[in-house]
């Protein structure tokens, strides 16, 4: 075995921030292409004390709300020279395989402790079946601070797949220098009883039509896993040059393990493990649905951390995607808010919960690990709701909806909702002169006369994607139900395989011109309890009173994205589909649709007993109907089902970019053009569409003014930068009369 150190994991009770792991989709090659060598391919990881380990998480207190830790980091150095299994494809196509072995585990999640590698490469992770497979992970994915934090994948055997391409302009690098071994599942802690420890703290589903707490006030709150291994809470916040740059805002004690760590350099480590999952929500509030976890970004720069205010403020390494519906929140500097106050977290790595505060509020000293004085606001007792473990660096908001303070500690909970504490916002903006100990510097960087300011949607009108729900417009989602086959002796769905012969059911929906689909919701309840051998895909169709020629086919591959400190990467990892859950699947590119549009599924294949199926909602008088079935070799609407006629909707809820009036689709077309940068900013890596060979670049600053300009001669092309001041910049590529933009960070 290679070199491995084992470290046990201090236990780490806080928060998590927030990063930008963002796959491209694809398949990694079938693993009997090497069959002969899986029994040298993979390394196995030694045992160690679970016992032990949950022994020491029960001794930490509870002043601190930070997260519970699930999993034990063993150290490893591995890479392609020294451990699994490499082989050449006949075009030339170097591939280096890596299997590891944690017997035990519920899941192994990795970190890439050094990850670059060119245009052209892939980088997948999956189980030894490949039924959860994350990737793939490019050029894109390559960071200044040179690694990549991979989510979990479940289970206690993890394959590493790394594709480079023979004609790619440089050798990429790639070490495993974490592998997490997972004790415990923070999926199977989500608190589903309403009667329990959790009853107190609402999903953001319950939460009324509020002129101040939005959805969109909702959607800047994230969950972060740092480390592969503790959780906690954060919030996407806004700067006053409203340029978009993805600032997240959470707890200093989620980054440097309690304070425990010292040196500096490791805080900045942290920060690039770190997973951000986005929309984490239950979509009914009082039937408690498992959350989406495949909206999630990986890594994250550290710019600011103050110890003794317990700020950190990180910086994604790119903008959320459209199709992720970000938000970043406005924030204010007085010193004496108006009530109500709400607070929006992330309890026990749970999906989004929220509490609210009819009284006011103090400032006060949080005596805890010697913080400055009077620089905490104190929550005596909660109006509704309360705080736990892994609610660290969630967000106080007043009574407009803006930022006051973060959450550092406390002891309420639901029994006793009492005695809360968090850093305060406005002591954090200019305490020092150093600007990596503030927060004026980055979040004013004009220098704006200015105490207080708005939220932003990153994307303008034209870019930003919606949620389309015929269950949701229907007020009734509550009731969603899985119609059955009436006198069955078994529960066999309607709209699911069934002995029926009808395996394809879609939604009908209308956009009034043109759109880009982006990917798809669905809400399903459990298959039962054996699902290997289940095939589903999403498939898209035009049309116009009926469906009509079949657009795209996605497969139905739930997975999400965890940071596994064993190997030192992120990961991605199947999702379980014996629950009832909300599933994303994003198309491996936007798919383009005019006025009308079918979205839906069909089961390819399924082994006995489980039954896949979208919820759906029940019979009702008068209701209209929006679902279709592919039945007899045509399509009928589910009102003339042969079976069971009812007009209904399923939980089907496509994400759609609809047209710019003017002309313009948006500025940034995943399909159209991958770049990137190399790791020290010196050079761009530019890959243009298929079949495209020439083009022009310009790179321009903020204001449009162009600075440096090349001519693109091949479809991958490196080109070398000259020096750029700090801050966002374009890069304008035209080629076959196309122009796309991009934003850049140097």
């Amino acid at each position: 075995m290679k070199r491995i150190t084992l470290l046990v994991s201090i236990f780490f009770l806080f928060r998590l921030i927030a990063t930008a792991q963002i796959s491209s989709g694809g398949k990694p090659l079938p693993l009997t292409l090497t069959r002969s060598a899986v029994p040298v391919l993979f390394e196995e990881m030694p045992a160690f004390d679970v016992a032990e380990e949950l022994r020491l998480d029960s001794l930490t207190g509870e002043d601190m709300r930070g997260s519970f830790r699930f999993a034990y980091k063993f150290m490893t150095d591995f890479t392609p020279q020294n451990s699994g299994t490499s082989f050449t494809l006949a075009d030339g196509t170097r591939v280096w395989r890596l299997g590891i072995r944690s017997v035990g585990a519920y899941s192994i999640n990795l970190l890439f402790s050094e990850f670059e590698i060119p245009p052209g490469a892939r980088l997948f992770l999956y189980n030894k079946s490949q039924t959860h497979v994350l990737g793939a992970f490019t050029h894109r994915n390559n960071s200044e601070l040179r690694i990549l934090p991979v989510s979990p994948v479940d289970g206690d055997e993890i394959i590493v797949e790394y594709q480079e391409p023979a004609n790619v302009p440089f050798a990429g690098i790639l070490r495993v220098g974490e592998v997490n071994h997972a004790y415990r599942s923070f999926r199977d802690r989500e608190p589903t009883d309403v009667n329990g420890s959790y009853s107190c703290m609402l999903p953001l589903a319950c939460l009324p039509d509020d002129p101040v707490v939005t959805d969109e006030l909702g959607r800047s709150v994230v969950l972060l896993i740092i480390d592969g291994q503790r959780f906690c809470t954060g919030v996407m916040v806004n700067n006053t040059d409203n340029n978009g740059k993805p600032y997240l805002l959470t707890a200093s004690h989620c980054i440097n393990y309690n304070f425990s760590i010292t040196d500096p350099e490791e805080f900045h480590v942290q920060a690039g493990t770190v997973v951000t999952f986005f929309n984490y929500n239950s979509p009914l509030c009082e039937t408690i649905v498992r959350a989406t976890e495949e909206l999630t970004m990986a890594s994250a720069k550290l710019v600011a951390m103050n110890e003794a205010h317990d700020m950190a403020l990180l910086e994604l390494l790119e903008t959320p995607p459209a199709y992720y519906q970000p938000y970043y929140a406005g924030w204010t500097l007085a010193e004496e808010p108006e009530a109500p106050y709400f607070n929006i977290h992330h309890p026990q790595a749970s999906l989004k919960r929220y509490n609210w505060l009819d009284d006011g509020i103090s400032l006060t000293t949080y005596k805890t690990m010697g913080f400055t004085t009077d620089a905490h606001w104190y929550v005596n007792r909660w109006t509704q709701g309360s705080t736990a473990g892994g609610s660290s660096g969630s967000p106080l908001f007043d009574n407009e909806g803006s930022i006051i303070g973060l959450l550092t500690g406390g002891s309420s909970s639901c029994a006793r909702p009492e005695s809360d504490y968090f850093y305060a916002f406005h002591p954090c903006w200019q305490p020092d002169e150093e600007k990596s100990l503030q927060l004026k510097h980055w979040l004013n960087p004009s220098g704006k006369a200015v105490t207080k300011w708005g939220g932003l949607n990153p994307y303008t009108e034209s870019e930003t994607c919606e949620r389309l729900s015929h269950v949701k417009q229907s007020g009734i989602q509550e009731e969603i139900t899985m119609t059955t086959i009436p006198d069955s002796h078994e529960t066999i769905p309607l709209f699911g395989n069934n002995p029926y012969d009808a395996t394809t059911y879609v939604e009908g929906y209308d956009v009034a011109g043109n759109a880009l689909v982006y990917g798809v919701y669905l809400v399903t309840p459990s298959v039962g309890n054996s699902y290997e051998g289940l095939e589903v895909e999403i498939h898209l169709y035009g049309g116009g009173e009926t469906p009509g020629e079949l657009l795209h086919a996605e497969p139905f591959l739930p997975t999400y994205t965890d940071w596994d400190r064993e190997s030192g990467s992120f990961t991605e990892r199947e999702k379980s589909l014996r629950r009832t859950q909300e599933n994303f699947v994003r198309f491996s590119k936007p798919v383009e649709v005019k006025d009308r549009f079918y979205i839906g599924y069909r089961i390819l294949s399924a082994p006995e007993k489980c039954y896949f199926a979208a919820f759906n909602l029940p019979e009702r008088e008068g209701a209209e109907n929006t679902t279709w079935l592919f039945y007899d070799k045509k399509w009928i609407e589910a009102s003339a089902h042969p079976k069971r006629a009812m007009a209904t909707s399923l939980f089907v809820d496509p994400v759609v970019q609809r047209e710019d009036k003017s002309g313009n689709t948006g500025m940034d077309r995943d399909d159209q053009v991958l770049v990137s940068l190399s790791a020290d900013r010196s050079q761009l890596y530019l890959l243009l569409p298929d079949g495209i060979n020439q083009g022009e670049l310009a790179v321009m600053d903020i204001q449009g003014r162009v600075l440096q300009t090349s001519s693109l001669r091949n479809q991958q092309e490196t080109i070398p930068l000259i020096s750029y001041s700090p801050g966002v910049h374009l890069l304008k590529i035209t080629f076959n009369n196309n122009q796309v933009v991009k934003k850049v960070l140097f």
